[in-house]
């Protein structure tokens, strides 16, 4: 099922928690809500299932115009962060519950439940409360009832929040592993840049209710539309910095960063990733001040110029604080913004 959003807006006062909102979302496809508390993406996602009403704007399910359409018969599978189960309820009973809602007859509904749990691998707890589950099962629940109706759209709100971080990326994978076995339209909200990049088809970064960018997460991490989606994807984040371009040289602090670059001569924002750096015998040197262990990494603290700035290495380099180094930046990683921070290119 396609998903068409058409300058999706809601205003509550002068707030705009969704700012005329655009775009596509292809069959089948999984796509990332992403953005900081506040930005607008829950509200987007109540708005696809029903549960606010627009302001402005139009909502598509395939040539179906559902905007005005009643959640209960918009077809959508709805998750919610905190799974919202039946605590008196076995898991069979939870499963169940919407298809005997409407009307079907205990029997089949059981079948078509055990069907689903067998799908999400909780099979064998059928007799067990919520209560008796850890929370990455009663996530499984949660998507097991979700899906039982046969939706035509899946709506996650959050959905791992509330796991530790071993079981948020064994959750993640499996909600990835649900979602292509089914072939579900998915549609799900975080904050965690991680868990979108890691599982999404495409990434909608969101700011203050305006869409700051739309694309497939390689892309976007590689080529930001502009500083906010720069620094907010990536981990360790990006070192931004100002630099000065002058007759095709990129420097910072004096410091010479490349050479030969096609930019008008002028004082620039830049961003280089932890990742970009090389480490080189005829580099620019650097002094490690700190270093952290991130298992197979080492990050560097250290200075570029004036800017404090990190450096990903190998561990292989066993680099340790007060030691002195050489790095370079690797060809196409330095991003440069303009004044209005949106990205003029890579160099």
């Amino acid at each position: 099922m396609d998903i068409r959003i058409e300058n999706l807006t809601k205003t509550y006062n002068d707030c705009h928690a969704v700012d005329h909102m655009s775009l596509t979302i292809n069959d089948g496809e999984l796509v990332g809500l992403l953005g900081p508390s506040g930005c607008g993406k829950s509200t987007t996602l109540f708005m696809l299932a029903g549960l606010t009403e627009p302001t402005e704007g139009k909502i598509f399910f395939g040539d179906r115009d559902v905007t005005k359409i009643p959640p209960e018969d918009r077809e959508i599978g709805l998750v919610f962060q905190n799974y919202a189960l039946y605590p008196h309820m076995t898991v069979e009973d939870n499963i169940t519950f919407p298809l005997i809602n409407r009307g079907m007859k205990k029997a089949l509904a059981r079948e078509k439940a055990l069907e689903m749990a067998k799908l999400v691998k909780i099979d064998q707890l059928m007799k067990r409360r919520p209560g008796e589950l850890s929370g990455g099962q009663q996530q499984r629940v949660a998507i097991a009832r979700a899906l039982v109706k046969k939706p035509q759209v899946l709506l996650l709100d959050e959905p791992l929040s509330n796991l530790d971080a071993k079981l948020r990326v064994e959750t993640r994978e499996e909600i990835r592993r649900i979602q292509q076995e089914v072939k579900i339209t998915t549609i799900f909200v975080t904050h965690d840049q991680e868990e979108a990049m890691s599982i999404s088809d495409k990434i909608a970064v969101m700011k203050k209710g305006v869409l700051q960018q739309y694309e497939i997460p390689q892309s976007m991490y590689l080529n930001p539309a502009n500083e906010f989606v720069a620094g907010f994807l990536g981990m360790p984040e990006i070192n931004m910095m100002e630099v000065d371009v002058k007759a095709g040289v990129i420097s910072t602090s004096g410091i010479t960063l490349r050479e030969g670059v096609k930019i008008p001569d002028g004082h620039y924002h830049a961003g280089i990733r932890p990742e970009s750096f090389r480490v080189a015998e005829d580099g620019i040197s650097m002094n490690a001040e700190r270093v952290r262990m991130t298992g197979r990494d080492l990050l560097l603290f250290t200075k570029l110029g004036n800017t404090p700035v990190r450096v990903l290495v190998h561990s292989d380099l066993q680099l340790a604080a007060s030691d002195s180094f050489k790095a370079s930046v690797r060809e196409g990683h330095i991003l440069v913004f303009d004044k209005e921070e949106n990205l003029m290119g890579r160099y």
